[in-house]
């Protein structure tokens, strides 16, 4: 019994140490807490808020430090107290061993010391853009400042420049120093959000007045200097081309010139106005309408150019075209008793003829009206390409139908030596059959022969018909060439067998004495062999060699193909 009560006491003594432990870790999470809070409460808040009191505390600077500071001690005098008595409570749970419920409190406290140092953040950021926008402002009211100084300095000392635009120009300068003058104002007063977008909507407005003065003296000298004078050189110019030759009619160079010049009249009086854009506008209609002209005159000298190059050319390419058309016509005459010709090519040649005519008549009419004083060399030179376009076309199709003239002869003088190859090899082939080891000669041969026989003869028919179709002997041949072909591959593929399957059953005679099954099975190549089937009985044959001596059936191969060489 006494031993009970002391493990329970002992139990009891372990459970409490071991609470006061947890208790003791826990602690170490309230005096964390306690610290952040410290330290969230000591942000140098002040430090970035005493900024502010470098501008005119006044007006809008007045209210954005009041709400600033107000925010600040509310967050000091509300968050970080409710953030103290949070702690209290998780403290007070951890002495009464409600670890659970510390934990939940000093969480609490985490995310509301969370929450105060973001809105430190954001305040502290809302003051340092607050504070860099007041000095970009600074920086554009001195450029502001600097923009009117050298803007009015300059139209004094450069009235001439500026023409009639100068007095304008002056006036709208004037009036840009009470408004530099206005954010002063609402500086002194500390409305520096006014001021903010009062300057820049001034910087803005002088910058582009800055461009403006710029661009004023160069549209200046474009309207009354450069635009003028090539006005001038596109007049005179085109009157040297006229004089030249050249018909430029199309260009309408006078009245062009005429319509841009009131257009021009319309630029200066914007220009004095400060109607930069609508004068721009003029200006750039007029250049495209120059570039438009010159474009127009260019095409016309490059024309004149291109046309003195080609004339020669096409004068050949005519001419190369009719003589050569003359030479067909001449060869079809000639050749057409002779060898059958396409009727259809014979049309063609003759369309060639008349169209070759047509062309060179359009030539001739092109050519005369070169000779005349006033030319548009454009059209011309399109006309010429229509020609040159055509004429090389119909060169490459008289061409074609030479070649085929031309290869008539040729493609018969081909179809007769493939005749006689096909007559001197099919009888080599046959003579080879009958001297052969051959018991008989295969039926299907003796039936190839007489099919190439056959063909042969209708060879010879074609041949001898008059007008020849040339195409229809070089196919025919073609075709009794390849049964040729066929017959000589077949033939000497059974003479090989024959000779082969000979060459075995010699050598396996040895073994027959010996061997019954070799025996047997010679004798049945033999009967294979006897009925023409020659290429069962190499296979029958080489089984029974192979089963008694492996791998002579080689060598046998190799000296039956080395006799062949031979």
């Amino acid at each position: 019994m006494i031993y009970v009560i002391v493990g329970i006491i002992v139990l009891i003594l372990i459970a409490v140490g071991v609470l006061f432990y947890m208790r003791n870790q826990r602690r170490a999470h309230i005096e964390r807490i306690e610290a952040r809070k410290n330290e969230v409460k000591h942000l140098p808040f002040q430090d970035e808020l005493v900024k502010v009191k470098s501008l005119n505390l006044k007006g809008q600077a007045a209210l954005h430090f009041e709400k600033w500071k107000k925010e600040w001690q509310t967050v000091l005098n509300e968050d970080i107290k409710s953030c103290e008595l949070i702690i209290n409570d998780a403290d007070e749970a951890l002495d009464n061993f409600k670890f659970k419920e510390s934990e939940t409190k000093v969480q609490e406290a985490d995310r509301l010391l969370d929450h105060i140092e973001k809105k430190y953040g954001q305040s502290v950021e809302e003051i340092k853009t607050f504070m860099n926008k007041t000095t970009d402002d600074k920086n554009k009211f001195d450029a502001c400042k600097i923009i009117y100084r050298e803007s009015k300095r300059d139209v004094l000392a450069n009235r001439h420049q500026y023409g009639e635009s100068a007095g304008p120009l002056e006036a709208q300068i004037e009036t840009y120093e009470p408004q530099i003058n206005e954010y002063q104002v609402l500086v002194d007063e500390g409305n520096y959000d006014d001021a903010h977008t009062h300057i820049n909507r001034l910087h803005e407005e002088m910058s582009l007045l800055k461009v403006d003065m710029e661009e004023i003296p160069e549209l200046i000298r474009d309207v009354q200097k450069e635009l003028p004078a090539q006005f001038q050189d596109i007049k005179f110019g085109c009157r040297d081309l006229k004089i030249e030759g050249y018909n430029i009619e199309h260009v309408k160079v006078d009245s062009t010139l005429q319509t841009l010049k009131g257009k021009l009249n319309l630029v200066e009086p914007l220009i004095a106005r400060l109607e930069l854009d609508k004068a721009e506008a003029i200006i750039d209609e007029i250049n495209d309408a120059i570039d438009e002209m010159v474009e127009l005159v260019e095409l016309e000298v490059k024309a004149k150019n291109n046309v003195e190059l080609t004339k020669e050319e096409i004068t050949d390419h005519l001419f190369h075209a009719k003589d050569t058309n003359y030479m067909i016509r001449t060869e079809i005459e000639y050749v057409k008793d002779t060898y059958y010709i396409d009727e259809e090519a014979v049309q063609n040649v003759r369309g060639y003829d008349n169209e070759i005519q047509s062309l060179i008549t359009v030539y001739d009419e092109i050519l005369m009206e070169t000779a005349k004083s006033s030319i548009r060399y454009t059209e011309v030179e399109d006309n010429l390409k229509y020609i040159d376009t055509h004429v090389k076309v119909i060169n490459e199709k008289q061409e074609k139908i030479q070649n085929y003239l031309m290869n008539l002869r040729e493609d018969e003088q081909e179809a007769q030596r493939n005749a006689l190859r096909i007559q001197s090899k099919k009888e080599e082939v046959y003579r080879k059959l009958l001297a052969s080891n051959l018991s008989s000669v295969p039926e299907r041969f003796i039936i190839m022969k007489n099919e190439i026989d056959v063909e042969m003869r209708e060879v010879h028919q074609l041949f001898n018909k008059r007008p020849m179709n040339v195409t229809q002997v070089r196919d025919k041949v073609n075709k009794v060439l390849s049964t040729m072909n066929t017959f000589e591959s077949e033939a000497m593929d059974v003479l090989d067998h024959a000779f082969y399957a000979e060459q075995l059953i010699q050598y396996g005679n040895r073994y027959r004495k010996d061997h019954s099954d070799v025996n047997k099975d010679l004798n049945e190549a033999e009967r294979l062999f006897s009925n023409n089937r020659y290429k069962r009985a190499v296979e029958v044959a080489e089984a029974a060699i192979e089963r008694v001596e492996p791998g002579v059936t080689e060598r046998i191969e190799q000296n039956v193909l080395q006799t062949k060489r031979r």
